[in-house]
């Protein structure tokens, strides 16, 4: 705007009135914004082609709009100012020419002033996506370093239990036995935590028993439940720590100890299809907090891994017997 107010006051030798400047300068900031705003927006919408016709299209459009609103303003400015001294507006050839090349002229600066935005605007996308990958590097080392310490943890637990036991087989044979299903149990979970990968079925039952001594020891032999599985399943390839959950609930929620109603755990193969069905009183329903989340995250799990192939069902009845059903593809 200076460099065009002095251009034209030296070429004319003489400045143009305040009003003159306003009005005209306030017409070309407005459009300048709209163009980089929202005619820029609108015609760079779309895929290739319809881009190919719209910026023409619309670039047209606002040379047409441009000059009608400079020669209105020139009108009107002609005949209630005395900017020409009192001559008559005279539209002709060089005036709108003028207007077309001031318009263009205009553009030119907006569309600079646009892709100047975009490269900005890029820019700091970049920045972040980089301090993001960062901040992702820097987690990962955190992780890395984490997964090491808790290598060694475990490492120190098992080689303390079985420390232990060791010194008390003689002396407590009924200790020695908990510390050894104990060490087993854990040993089998951090081996199978760090990923999402399969394990024997096989693996899964030996934990299963060693979870049933463990609580039979503790409850000195006095908690009732079967446990009945084909042979065959063993082979069966299952992700990690499934059935061994299914069985921790029944001890966590179950009402374990009438005789009469012991808890039943069932697998078999039916149809090429892994069948886990479990079937245990309830300890103190509807107050069992918890019931559900270890449920849930089973059922997570599972259709991470198996999808709509995988088939889980489980509820109260109203004899407040927790059943479950489970079908999982069979693969060796």
């Amino acid at each position: 705007m200076v460099y065009e107010s002095v251009s034209v006051s030296f070429m004319n030798n003489s400045f143009a009135p305040l009003l003159n400047y306003v009005v005209f300068y306030a017409v070309n900031i407005s459009f300048f914004y709209i163009h980089a705003y929202v005619v820029l927006d609108i015609a760079l919408k779309g895929n290739r082609k319809s881009r190919l016709w719209k910026i023409p299209v619309l670039i047209l459009a606002e040379v047409a709009v441009y000059t009608m609103v400079i020669t209105l303003m020139r009108m009107i400015l002609y005949k209630f100012t005395n900017l020409a001294g009192g001559k008559p507006f005279d539209i002709n050839s060089f005036v709108i020419a003028g207007s077309v090349f001031r318009c263009i002229y205009f553009i030119g600066f907006s569309t600079g002033y646009y892709f100047i935005l975009q490269l900005s605007a890029e820019k700091k996308k970049t920045l972040l996506l980089e301090r993001q990958r960062m901040d992702n590097q820097i987690q990962l080392a955190k992780s890395e370093n984490a997964y090491l310490k808790a290598q060694i943890n475990p490492h120190f637990l098992f080689n303390t239990l079985d420390f232990i036991y060791q010194h008390a087989r003689e002396k407590s044979p009924v200790a020695a036995e908990t510390i050894l299903s104990l060490s087993d149990i854990m040993r089998h979970a951090v081996d199978h935590v760090k990923e999402e990968e399969y394990t024997d079925m096989g693996e899964e039952i030996d934990q299963v028993e060693n979870l049933i001594n463990l609580h039979q020891l503790r409850k000195n032999h006095q908690l009732h439940l079967r446990f009945w599985y084909d042979e065959e399943i063993r082979s069966a390839r299952i992700i990690p720590l499934l059935l061994v959950t299914l069985i921790e609930n029944i001890f966590k929620h179950g009402n374990l100890h009438i005789a009469s109603d012991p808890a039943q755990i069932r697998i078999a193969m039916k149809d090429n299809l892994v069948l886990i069905e479990t079937d245990n009183l309830v300890s103190d329903y509807p107050n069992s907090n918890g019931l559900g989340s270890g449920m849930n995250n089973i059922s997570k799990r599972l259709s991470y891994t198996y999808g709509s192939a995988a088939s889980f069902a489980y509820g109260v009845d109203r004899e407040k017997h927790f059943k479950v059903k489970l079908t999982i593809p069979h693969s060796n």
